[in-house]
């Protein structure tokens, strides 16, 4: 899937990496290290790509793409820079680099609300603020109340994803019943990108997929696009269920 959109949205790509480095200077030296360790994270390679994705199949502006993938790769770097601190129990020391990470992870997010400002999409604040809060409180079930894999995933990465599509149904001019439907479908695309990762999750993998379809079939008669990106990915998340399981999503 990642080559799909790497085919899709060569020079975007390209863009996107000068534009999130320069976002975060003068400081890019220090964060460099946090975002390497970030090369294998499913979400940090496929969110900034889906959300290219959604907003070509709406029709927005690809300054406007480009600046919005850029701020919410920005925000998922910051929350990955939360969650390396841990508390006492788990042996985190409390020094001059802990400090660091808090500080650092702060200031990108205040870098993400400014990034909204300049892209003229301020308007967008309370959803960004609405997802924040939902990750923060899928990080807090996860590392208090020790829920399953699934709900982790769903509670912490589909947040991203969910609000990505929402996002691009706001700024098309999407009334609320639409916008739902692309908050679920994004939602439902987003977590079977996720769960491709994980064996042990196969059926609810062909659950969100097959959620995905019934969704796209809606969209797709309003937009009616022709061979769009999202629909090659659709196409492509089907055909790598068919081959783990050895039936087709019906």
């Amino acid at each position: 899937m990642k080559q799909i959109f790497a085919r899709d949205f060569r020079t975007e790509i390209l863009e996107l990496d000068v534009v999130f480095k320069n976002s975060l200077l003068p400081w890019w030296e220090d964060i460099s290290d946090y975002v390497k360790k970030l090369d294998d994270d499913i979400t940090w390679n496929m969110l900034p790509l889906v959300v290219l994705g959604i907003y070509r199949f709406n029709g927005l502006d690809r300054q406007i793409s480009i600046a919005m993938a850029n701020i919410f790769k920005t925000l998922y770097l910051a929350n990955s820079i939360h969650a390396l601190v841990k508390d006492d129990n788990e042996g985190q020391e409390h020094n001059q680099k802990l400090q660091f990470s808090i500080l650092l992870g702060d200031y990108i997010f205040g870098r993400m609300l400014k990034l909204l400002v300049e892209a003229k999409a301020d308007h967008l604040v309370g959803v960004f603020a609405h997802m924040m809060a939902e990750i923060n409180e899928g990080m807090v079930l996860q590392h208090k109340y020790n829920i399953d894999h699934l709900e982790v995933v769903e509670k912490t990465r589909g947040p991203l994803y969910m609000r990505a599509f929402e996002t691009a149904a706001q700024l098309s001019g999407s009334n609320e019943e639409n916008q739902e439907r692309y908050r679920q479908m994004g939602l439902a695309l987003g977590m079977s990108i996720e769960l491709l990762a994980f064996d042990f999750l196969n059926q609810e993998l062909h659950d969100y997929v097959h959620r995905t379809e019934q969704i796209f079939k809606v969209i797709k008669q309003q937009k009616n696009p022709s061979n769009s990106t999202l629909e090659k990915v659709i196409s492509k998340l089907h055909g790598l269920l068919y081959n783990i399981n050895g039936f087709a999503v019906v």
